[in-house]
């Protein structure tokens, strides 16, 4: 029985085109993002019947709702609606950062299972070469973290192969697990931080976004 494949690093652009067609054929992949490896596939080339396959995988309730990675705002706006106030926008469309957004869902990331009470979660990611290959995708990836649930994330190759042996992996060498994201819901006027801090929001910001109520 062959294993499942090992994908260069994304710094090898040479084997982009092949990590593209195993996710784009419907498979699940080791994906390393930022800070950590996540468990990625791409949610509009997933079998229709299989909507909760991440969730299994983990072994994760199916009620937690998984982030998802894209490479600009196009990409986005096919499944969310983005926000009409024009500060929210702006900060929305400006410089990426390490923060994850909490959107208005359409009716399409309804249907495939990626949204939780009518909200989707995404992030831009800020670092160049893996913003460019989300772009080269074309397609949201899943960013929920690589691990059996309840357990810390996994680091090397080494960890992934030994707990999930049938998976295929991209190698991004040591990830240290940390920090996790902040998640800042966009779809209200209140300063409503999901995960993380209000201050840890803004210290990745530079500055330049006003999270003010609207005015009555």
């Amino acid at each position: 029985m062959n294993r499942p494949p090992v994908f260069l690093s994304l710094d090898q652009r040479s084997g982009w085109h092949a990590l593209r067609d195993w996710l784009l054929s419907g498979e699940v992949v080791g994906f390393p993002a930022e800070h950590a490896y996540a468990l990625s596939e791409v949610p509009t080339r997933r079998p229709r019947e299989s909507v909760h396959r991440i969730h299994r995988i983990k072994g994760r309730s199916s009620e937690k709702p998984v982030l998802y990675l894209a490479g600009n705002l196009d990409v986005i706006e096919k499944f969310a609606v983005l926000p009409d106030d024009p500060s929210r926008l702006r900060f929305l469309a400006g410089p990426p950062r390490f923060l994850t957004c909490l959107l208005r869902s359409r009716a399409i990331a309804d249907s495939l299972g990626m949204a939780k009470s009518g909200k989707v979660a995404f992030r831009i990611p800020p670092g160049r070469i893996l913003r460019d290959f989300l772009s080269y995708l074309g397609e949201p990836l899943s960013g929920t973290s690589l691990n059996r649930s309840g357990a810390p994330p996994l680091r090397t190759m080494e960890e992934i192969r030994k707990s999930f042996p049938d998976l295929a992996v991209v190698d991004g060498g040591y990830r240290p697990g940390h920090p996790v994201s902040p998640i800042l819901d966009l779809t209200t006027f209140d300063r409503r931080v999901m995960r993380g801090s209000w201050a840890s929001v803004l210290s990745g910001m530079g500055g330049g976004f006003n999270l003010r109520r609207r005015p009555s």
